[in-house]
């Protein structure tokens, strides 16, 4: 695998600096070698490499308002949980999901906050559910 440290001692460091005559040791721990060490043993718990399990889409400030709540349900609940940060096309949100492998995607349009509930989509199957925030959760966890 190779060293994922090293360090030294560095005369006259200073030099360059117009302070001649002190030296220095360091160390370094190299982040990308620590990672591709960690990635080459499959040592990444699943979770870390799979962290987001529902990614609320964003239609905007009205819609992010109603979800925000029911995402606080989600991680209270121990699902792993992100809103998409700002209201982008539908498809760079759903690109991002698919990008991410995150199983599930929830929506919520007027029609859904009219009826209390949400929409649950499986990105694997392509089905869609609509449900109130406890069936969501279970729906989820059932997975």
């Amino acid at each position: 695998m190779g060293s994922i440290t090293g360090g030294g001692r560095y005369d006259n460091l200073t030099g360059i600096f117009g302070m001649p005559g002190l030296s220095g040791v360091g160390i370094s721990f190299g982040a990308d070698r620590i990672y591709d060490v960690l990635e080459a043993l499959d040592l990444y718990p699943k979770e870390a490499t799979n962290s987001t399990q529902v990614l609320f889409i964003n239609f905007g400030d009205k819609e992010t308002a109603y979800c925000l709540p029911v995402a606080r349900q989600l991680r209270a609940a121990g699902i792993r949980t992100e809103v998409f940060p700002d209201k982008a096309k539908m498809k760079k949100q759903m690109s991002y999901a698919n990008s991410k492998n995150v199983p599930f995607v929830v929506l919520a349009g007027e029609n859904e906050i009219a009826a209390g509930k949400l929409t649950l989509k499986d990105m694997t199957s392509g089905e869609q559910q609509m449900l109130s925030p406890d069936e969501l959760i279970k729906a989820v966890k059932k997975a």
